[in-house]
């Protein structure tokens, strides 16, 4: 992978300390999952812990306290900030004056070129949902060139709720509660994770679309949920682990996804 590509990676981070070894890889875009606004990861940060220049992510959905809070929060935003990555629409209000970028991650709902259209008006990039094919991920890129911003490697998130779906299940069931928690449903395997905020279902196989990076888009993502910086490193270097990972939606089209006109 060639220098280029690699600036134009965003990886989330788990640990602080991995964060030289991904300079040593060419990696110098990191995504913080902000303290107190984010669900569905275990390592999230304070403004204060950020050093090095990168990008916040708040994906929790806000109620009117949450609102306050972020405001204030977000009144001394440090420099090295350079941007916010966010999925509820409310919170484009709160950030739309401040001089940063503005990444919009709606997780399953960029699906069309319309609405994309529409939303970098207000943004700098939009991430496009992982719930469509490749052909048609292509024919939204090539729409709009160097704008938009592809979920390439990570585990991806079936469903959110505000809700402590853990604690609940192991108070029902006078169990030991297991955070994160491995669960299944027919032949399908999910993983669970609860913090303060909600619980965030992701299903258990590492989506790799790695072979998007030849696409023309802003950024890349890459989630590090759950992933060791060894498991980001591999992608990197293409070692594909067909027991861990798989394809998603690129070669086969959703059942829950509308036909045009439905």
């Amino acid at each position: 992978m060639h220098g280029k590509m690699k600036n134009n990676i965003l990886v989330t981070i788990n640990n602080l300390s991995d964060i030289e070894r991904f300079k040593e890889l060419g990696i110098t875009k990191y995504v913080f999952y902000l303290k107190d606004f984010s669900v569905g990861i275990p390592n999230t940060f304070l403004l204060s812990e950020i050093k090095d220049e990168g990008y916040i992510f708040i994906n929790r959905i806000l109620d009117n306290e949450g609102i306050d809070k972020l405001k204030d929060v977000l009144k001394d935003i440090p420099k090295n900030i350079k941007g916010i990555i966010f999925d509820d629409l409310g919170v484009y209000e709160i950030i739309k004056d401040l001089d940063l970028e503005k990444i919009l991650y709606l997780s399953h709902f960029n699906t069309n070129s319309e609405s994309i259209g529409i939303y970098l008006d207000m943004v700098s990039s939009v991430v496009v949902s992982t719930d469509i094919t490749k052909d048609e991920i292509e024919k939204i890129v090539l729409k709009y060139p160097d704008k938009l911003t592809l979920f390439v490697y990570g585990y991806i998130s079936v469903m959110y709720s505000r809700r402590y779906l853990i604690d609940n299940y192991s108070k029902f069931h006078n169990i030991k509660k297991e955070n994160p928690l491995e669960i299944q449903n027919n032949n399908n395997k999910f993983i669970v994770y609860e913090n303060d905020y909600g619980t965030v279902i992701y299903y258990d196989k590492i989506f790799n679309g790695m072979e998007l990076l030849k696409y023309p888009c802003k950024y890349y993502f890459i989630n590090g949920f759950n992933l060791s910086f060894e498991d980001i490193k591999d992608a990197l270097d293409g070692l594909y682990k067909e027991e861990k990972e798989d394809k998603g939606f690129l070669y086969k089209e959703t059942i829950y996804k509308l036909k045009e006109g439905e």
